[in-house]
């Protein structure tokens, strides 16, 4: 189309050119001639002129469309998923940092559980050693910080309680009755962009169903030590459609996994 154009024009330009040199020929001899030479040039260099710039801004075009296709094939981030995960709609956006260390799986569930960091404690915890009378947990110890994301795995929605699935970690070793102390502090979370609260709409009923597919995130915090595994044990009982706990169908689940 551009090499058409461009003939046209140029053949324009002799046709005019010859024109003026023929009006040249029949005027008077005392009449020096006139050079075309210059105006065929002119002409000729106005052509090209045109027929690069017609180029250029249809190369623009195409780089244009093309960056208009590559932004409409780009997928929409989802307020509510991350990954190959689908947020349930009570819950925060999901959160996937660290490495996934192990996975928890149940009849109609599972648990990925994820390691995000070692940071120190910035105060004691609660639990106190009754020989030494000093806490188990002290300020400075290093803390570990895990991510728990629960998936419903099968083809029916799960009624959860309030309580979701609770997801205990005990180290092989632990010599206490009560359970792992965990620090509570919102800033170490944020910066470690977790989320310690998987309920972001509180249902008044109790009941948090989770939908196949969907999936929720939550995060905890112990002491660090890598000597002894954890065991990370999942414990779910559901709920029916008033909230009623349904004792009988109660799952528990666990995977041991030594921290790194």
């Amino acid at each position: 189309m551009r090499k058409t154009l461009a003939s046209r024009r140029v053949i324009a330009a002799l046709a005019g050119s010859a024109l003026v040199f023929g009006l040249a020929a029949c005027s008077s001899d005392d009449d020096a001639p006139e050079d075309t030479t210059t105006e065929e040039v002119t002409d000729e260099v106005d052509s090209d002129e045109l027929d690069v710039e017609d180029v250029a801004d249809d190369e623009d075009t195409d780089e244009d469309t093309d960056e208009a296709e590559e932004a409409e094939d780009e997928p929409a981030d989802s307020p509510n998923g991350s990954g190959e995960h689908t947020a349930a709609p009570w819950t925060d956006p999901i959160t996937l940092p660290g490495e996934q260390i192990a996975t928890i799986e149940g009849d109609n569930f599972q648990v990925e559980i994820y390691q995000v960091g070692v940071e120190p404690s910035p105060k004691d915890g609660m639990l106190v050693d009754p020989d030494s009378n000093k806490p188990i947990l002290a300020e400075g110890d290093d803390i570990v910080f895990v991510n728990y994301v629960v998936t419903n795995t099968s083809s029916e929605p799960i009624n959860l309680s309030s309580s979701l699935v609770a997801v205990v970690a005990k180290y092989a070793d632990w010599e206490y009755l009560q359970g792992m102390d965990s620090i509570t502090d919102r800033d170490l979370y944020e910066a470690m962009e977790l989320d310690t609260n998987a309920v972001a709409e509180r249902s008044e009923e109790g009941v948090y169903p989770l939908a196949p597919g969907e999936s929720y995130s939550q995060a905890d915090n112990f002491m660090y030590k890598t000597d002894s595994p954890v065991i990370f044990e999942a414990r779910l009982t559901p709920v029916d459609d008033e909230g009623e706990l349904l004792s009988d169908e109660r799952q528990e689940e666990s995977v041991e996994v030594t921290l790194s």
